[in-house]
This record gives structure tokens, C-alpha cells and sequence, in this order.
């Protein structure tokens, strides 16, 4: 395949209906912003010595065969073709430090991300289409550049959320605002972002509660004497656990509000 066809003129789908992207096709649809993350988040060392996984860092390369893959691995000083490694590396930078400006809090781009649109025009012929019972917004792209503009400015259109997962530090779309952590496995036990993050959350909230950590505390000793039968110590059935459960909520929430005595309540815990 030669550099110009390389660039593979492509169609983007925007649907109206929700917040669905689809490329080349309308078969399998994206979360608008999913692809973006995607492609900052690729491993470029990884895809070079592994070229046929390029297809798998943007939908745009979904098209693209194993001979295409290499071809753009094979770098020279005297290439002057518009994507190479290079070029990608360079995106996957700018598209990032973009990406983390708009989750960030503040309310105003910061300049050079303003700037970056003037200077970045793009090029795109647009219709309106129904396909499969679908309103569909057509954009004919003209390369890999402009496919990843195209969904930047979509994602703005839209007021898209993206967030900074507080365990990970990496970007992500949650599907509440209120979501803090991303989904991305984390540890070996392959637990995610979400739940060693909140668990961190819920031990330091804990800690800082003093009734909490108390009621925390009891709650997993009478679980014991409950799900864990001992000799020497006075088991509870499951109904007497359910009953503990419920008066020792109730009295967590009374305590709160002073509506009893803190000092008694974590008194009665203990017993």
C-alpha cells in the first residue's frame, strides 16, 4: 500500500440518538471518547515490535493488513510519509496532555489547548444519514489526524465526561459523575481500579470515624462468632446476628445525630 492510500479516507458515524461513535461501519459502536483513551493509553514499544497489534490501539487501523502494520514501522530519515511512528508518538502526546486538560476541574482550557483547534482545522464533509432505524451524522475523514480531531470535537459537542481515576491516575468515562475510579484491572489478584480504590476510600473513611471504626470493629466480630463456629466462644445463629445487625445500625445512626450517647453506644458494641 503506498503513503497516500495509507492515510485510508474513512466514515465516522455519530449518532443522535446517544452518545454512540461508529467506525468504518455502523456494527459495533464506541463510547464517544473510548477510542481516544484507548489510543493514549497503547503501548507504542509494544505495537512496534509487535505490528500486527496495531489494529487493536484505534478503530481507525481496524482496516489496515499485517503488511500495512509493518510498513509503518519501517522508519527511515528519508520518509516523508504523513504516519509513521513517529507521527503517532507525537499524537499520542498531544491528544493526552489534551485529554487531561478537559478532566481536569478547571474551568477554562488552558491556552495552548484553545490554540491547538486554530491550528488544527479540520477537514471533513459531514450528512446527515439513517441507517438501521438511525439518525446518524456521516463524517467523511480524511485521515488518521482528522478521525482523532473529529471525535475530540464530537466529545465537546457533547459536554462528555472524563475523569482522572484516583487509584490509577489514568483517564477514563465513568458511567456516573460521581465515579471516581476507573475499571482497568490494578492488582495481580486481578482486582480493579474501583475496588482497591474504594476500599482504600471506605478503611480511611473508617479510621476517621470513631463510631464507624467501632461499629466497623464489632460488626466483623459478631460476623465471626456467626459464620465461623468456635469451641470456646459464644456463637450467634444467624437470626440473632440479623437481630444485632439492625439495632447496631440503628444505634450508629442515633449516635450520629446525639440522639443517644456515643460512649454508650461504643460501650454496647464491645459487648
Amino acid at each position: 500500500m503506498s503513503g497516500k492510500s495509507r492515510n485510508n479516507y474513512i466514515h465516522i458515524y455519530m449518532d443522535l440518538s446517544d452518545d454512540g461513535i461508529y467506525f468504518h461501519s455502523i456494527t459495533t459502536p464506541y463510547a464517544l471518547g473510548k477510542s481516544l483513551i484507548q489510543f493514549i493509553d497503547a503501548d507504542l514499544n509494544e505495537i512496534s515490535a509487535h505490528p500486527e497489534q496495531l489494529r487493536s490501539i484505534h478503530p481507525f487501523f481496524s482496516t489496515w493488513s499485517i503488511e500495512d502494520s509493518r510498513s509503518l514501522f519501517e522508519l527511515s530519515k528519508t520518509d516523508d510519509r504523513d504516519l509513521d511512528l513517529k507521527k503517532i508518538e507525537s499524537l499520542q502526546n498531544t491528544y493526552k496532555k489534551i485529554l487531561y486538560s478537559l478532566a481536569s476541574d478547571k474551568k477554562d482550557l488552558p491556552k495552548e489547548t484553545e490554540s491547538f483547534f486554530s491550528k488544527h482545522p479540520l477537514f471533513v464533509k459531514s450528512s446527515l444519514i439513517r441507517k438501521e432505524n438511525k439518525w446518524l451524522i456521516d463524517h467523511f475523514i480524511l485521515g488518521f489526524e482528522d478521525c482523532l480531531i473529529c471525535e475530540l470535537e464530537e466529545m465537546i459537542r457533547h459536554h462528555q465526561i472524563i475523569k482522572i481515576c484516583k487509584n490509577c491516575g489514568r483517564l477514563f468515562l465513568p458511567k456516573r459523575s460521581n465515579n471516581d475510579y476507573c475499571t482497568r484491572i490494578f492488582s495481580g489478584d486481578k482486582k480493579t481500579c474501583a475496588e482497591v480504590g474504594y476500599t482504600k476510600t471506605f478503611a480511611k473513611t473508617v479510621q476517621n470515624d470513631e463510631l464507624l471504626h467501632a461499629y466497623t470493629r464489632a460488626y466483623k466480630a459478631h460476623y465471626a462468632r456467626m459464620s465461623k463456629p468456635r469451641k470456646k466462644a459464644a456463637n450467634m445463629s444467624r437470626e440473632a446476628f440479623d437481630a444485632w445487625y439492625k439495632e447496631a445500625r440503628e444505634g450508629l445512626e442515633l449516635a450520629r445525630q446525639g440522639k443517644i450517647d456515643r460512649e454508650a453506644y461504643m460501650a454496647w458494641l464491645k459487648k
